[in-house]
């Protein structure tokens, strides 16, 4: 069997698949059936895909059956990517509305890795193995308690501090000074700050905890900045690897640094969660009133500064413009910054262009289409006619004034100019200034689908 990238909205739903009670006529209808026993798991599903990705291990193993690409294996991976890209599909408001909220909070892939069979008969023997148990170990052997538990916790002390190092940038993505440290410690110090947060008291003094790509805090992070500044400083500086190697010593540090930890009476009755695959902060900080003005500003799940922008466009969706425009966008969002400054800067040239000039056309404007910035500045005037929307200032002043190091003939440069050298300081800056047009954009063609 060959393997094929193929459209989510090419597959048809298998209307003979063994999990429905009874044969399907249509598309509605094998959903229905889907959903019909346990919808919830459906729903955790479209959850998980949209956090991580479809499952990478598991090919969807299609027929292609005259005009129609029959899924044999894998259909409700497949019916939950339908019902993320197209809520209304459905049977009822209360899921419509679960797997709308789903969709809008995280990625949904419009393509989908599959195997292509010849025949049912072809894909019947790969199939039976995958739901028919170990078949006397031919099929799938399921780890055993032991097993799940080593596999569980074997993530290193590296790893871990590593991820916690992630949830320092989510938690104060502002302090200069903290980040910097971090940095150090990252590339330089990483095993040290291993070594401490892999001892229990450490942890438990810092309320703090690693479950696999998720840190929880049982503090509020206002009262954990004092101790990780200091923290960080340390390891970033003076304090090395003899002065914490023995549990002795680390204890010894955490006595030393007694007046920066925070109080066992501010401890939280639910942990915050920082999770690596959603790059998020969730949960309720109890703060009492004295630090309301350290706390009040923060949201979870706001962007972070342009320093920390790594790759194009992060956290842009595009659901809405066409195939080929959402799939450019998401092929330049893997590109890395840093590595590839000078085809990051092309691709956001290139982005914004295809994107303002899809709506440009089909939302039937005639005035300014002969320019970037007049495409620009239509879409600018729609969204924002009264030019008081804080996200879009940047966008205003960089593709509408003349004077400036980024405005649109710098852009322009980075395309057309062999002499042109960006900077990924300026590529960050314009995919963060860009990124909120680009969601404005798209939701006027929602407007005009409707």
């Amino acid at each position: 069997m060959r393997q094929a990238s193929m459209h989510v909205a090419s597959l048809a739903l298998d209307e003979t698949n063994p999990r429905h009670t009874h044969p399907t006529s249509s598309l509605e209808q094998s959903i229905a059936a889907l959903l019909e026993n346990h919808p919830e798991k459906l729903v955790r599903l479209a959850r998980d895909i949209s956090q991580h990705g479809v499952n990478p291990t598991d090919l969807t193993i299609v027929l292609v059956d005259g005009d129609r690409n029959v899924v044999l294996e894998g259909n409700r991976r497949v019916a939950a990517l339908m019902l993320l890209h197209n809520p209304a599909l459905a049977p009822t408001e209360k899921l419509r509305k679960q797997f709308a909220g789903i969709a809008r909070n995280g990625e949904v892939p419009r393509r989908l890795a599959c195997v292509i069979a010849e025949s049912r008969m072809q894909a019947e023997h790969w199939i039976k193995l995958k739901h028919t148990g170990e078949n006397n170990g031919v099929g799938t052997v399921p780890w055993n308690p032991g097993e799940a538990s080593r596999f569980k916790g074997r993530a290193t002390p590296t790893e871990k501090a590593r991820l916690f190092i992630e949830a320092v940038h989510a938690w104060f993505p502002d302090d200069l000074e903290l980040l910097a440290n971090a940095r150090i410690v990252r590339e330089k110090r990483i095993t040290n700050l291993g070594r401490m947060i892999a001892d229990p008291t450490v942890r438990t003094r810092l309320g703090i905890s690693v479950e696999g790509d998720v840190v929880l805090s049982s503090f509020p992070s206002a009262r954990l900045h004092p101790i990780l500044s200091r923290l960080f400083s340390d390891l970033a500086g003076p304090v090395s690897v003899d002065q914490i190697y023995s549990k002795r010593q680390r204890e010894d540090y955490l006595q030393g640094v007694e007046d920066y930890l925070p109080k066992l009476a501010d401890r939280l009755e639910e942990p915050e969660k920082y999770s690596k695959s959603t790059n998020t902060t969730e949960g309720n900080s109890k703060v009492s009133a004295a630090d309301d003005d350290t706390t009040e500003d923060k949201k979870p799940t706001r962007r972070k500064r342009a320093d920390f922008e790594k790759r194009l466009f992060q956290g842009v969706k595009l659901r809405h413009v066409s195939l080929r425009s959402s799939e450019v966008l998401e092929e330049a969002q893997q590109i890395k910054i840093d590595e590839m400054p000078n085809v990051a800067s092309i691709m956001v040239r290139a982005v914004v262009d295809i994107v303002v000039t899809e709506v440009y056309e089909q939302l039937g404007w005639r005035r300014n289409r002969d320019s970037l910035k007049g495409r620009i500045g239509a879409v600018l005037h729609q969204v924002d006619p009264e030019k008081n929307e804080p996200l879009l200032a940047n966008a205003w002043r960089l593709s509408q004034e003349e004077d400036g190091a980024l405005v649109l003939k710098t852009l322009h440069a980075f395309i057309h100019s062999w002499q042109s050298n960006p900077l990924t300081s300026e590529v960050r800056k314009l995919s963060l200034a860009y990124g909120p047009l680009l969601n404005k954009a798209d939701e006027l063609l929602e407007k005009k689908q409707r």
